[in-house]
C-alpha cells in the first residue's frame, strides 16, 4: 500500500470512528470539506479503491461503511411460536395521529440517505417517502390516499441537493400533490439543504451541471454552485431531521401515546404468555 493510500485511510478513520455507519459519499464530502482531497470524481474513486483495501485488511470495520441501495430482502422466520410472539409484542406501535393537529411526513431525495433519516422518522411514527429525484405520478397519488386517510392539514418536509434540480423537485413534488382531490391544505417545506447551509457549515461545492435545463436561472439566483445533501455534516443532518418533525407535531400529544403504548405493550406481552 503506498503511503498517500495510507495517509488517506487514516484521515477516513478519523471521520469514520466518530460518527459511523456512512455512505461512501458521506464520508468522501467530509474528507473534502476537512480539504483532505480534492472534489472531483478521480479522488471519490481513489477514495474507494482505498477504503476497500482497509476494509479487506481489517483496518477500518466493514459496518462503518453501509450501502443501503444494495440491501438484500430476506424473509421474515422464527424459531417457534414462544419467539413469534416476543416479535409481535415488540412490534406493536399505537397510532400517533389520532390525537396530532396536523400530519406530516418526511420526503428524502437519494435513497443512500434512507437510513439515517429511517432511524429518526420511525421514533416518531412518521411516514418517510424516498424520491430518487423527480417523484413520479404514482408516488405523488399514494402520497394523496395517506393524507386523506388521516384528514389533518399536511406538511411534507423534504430534504435535498442544493442545485438546480433539488430547488425544482419543490415545485414539482408540491404541483403533482396538488393535483389530485386532497381533503386539506398540503404544504411542502424544503428543509435542507439550502444556500445558508452551504454557507454556514463552508460544504464544498461543485458546477452546476451546464445540461440541466434548470441551470440558468438557478445561477441568476444563486449562482454557479451544486452542493450534495450528503455533504452536510451527519450531526447536523439528524439534528436537522429531528428539529424539523419536533416544529411540526405536538410533543406533549405525542409523549401521551408513548404512555399509553406502553401500557398495551406490557397488556399483549402478558396476554401472549
Amino acid at each position: 500500500m503506498h503511503d498517500k493510500t495510507k495517509n488517506l485511510i487514516d484521515e477516513a478513520y478519523k471521520v469514520l470512528q466518530e460518527y459511523n455507519p456512512m455512505t461512501l459519499r458521506q464520508c468522501y464530502y467530509q474528507l473534502v470539506s476537512k480539504h483532505i482531497i480534492d472534489n472531483n470524481f478521480g479522488q471519490y474513486k481513489r477514495l474507494s479503491n482505498a477504503l476497500v483495501q482497509a476494509r479487506q485488511q481489517a483496518i477500518i470495520p466493514w459496518e462503518w461503511i453501509e450501502d443501503r441501495s444494495r440491501e438484500a430482502k430476506t424473509v421474515s422466520m422464527w424459531n417457534d411460536l414462544e419467539d413469534f410472539m416476543y416479535t409481535v409484542s415488540r412490534a406493536y406501535r399505537k397510532n400517533v395521529w389520532d390525537n396530532q393537529p396536523n400530519y406530516i411526513e418526511v420526503w428524502v431525495e437519494k435513497d443512500a440517505l434512507s437510513g439515517i433519516f429511517e432511524d429518526i422518522t420511525s421514533r416518531y411514527g412518521v411516514t418517510l417517502a424516498v424520491g430518487r429525484g423527480y417523484n413520479s405520478w404514482s408516488a405523488c397519488k399514494n402520497a394523496v390516499q395517506r393524507i386523506n386517510y388521516h384528514n389533518k392539514p399536511t406538511t411534507l418536509l423534504y430534504f435535498g441537493d442544493f442545485d438546480p434540480s433539488g430547488e425544482d423537485i419543490v415545485r414539482a413534488l408540491s404541483e403533482g400533490i396538488n393535483f389530485f382531490e386532497t381533503s386539506h391544505e398540503i404544504i411542502v417545506k424544503k428543509m435542507a439543504l439550502t444556500k445558508e447551509d452551504v454557507l454556514t457549515y463552508n460544504l464544498p461545492p461543485d458546477f452546476t451541471k451546464k445540461t440541466d435545463t434548470r441551470s440558468k436561472a438557478f445561477i441568476a439566483k444563486y449562482g454557479d454552485m451544486a452542493v450534495e445533501l450528503d455533504a452536510l455534516p451527519l450531526p447536523i443532518l439528524q439534528e436537522r431531521i429531528r428539529n424539523s418533525i419536533e416544529e411540526n407535531i405536538d410533543m406533549t400529544a405525542l409523549n401521551k401515546v408513548y404512555q399509553q403504548e406502553a401500557k398495551e405493550r406490557a397488556q399483549l406481552r402478558t396476554l401472549l404468555t
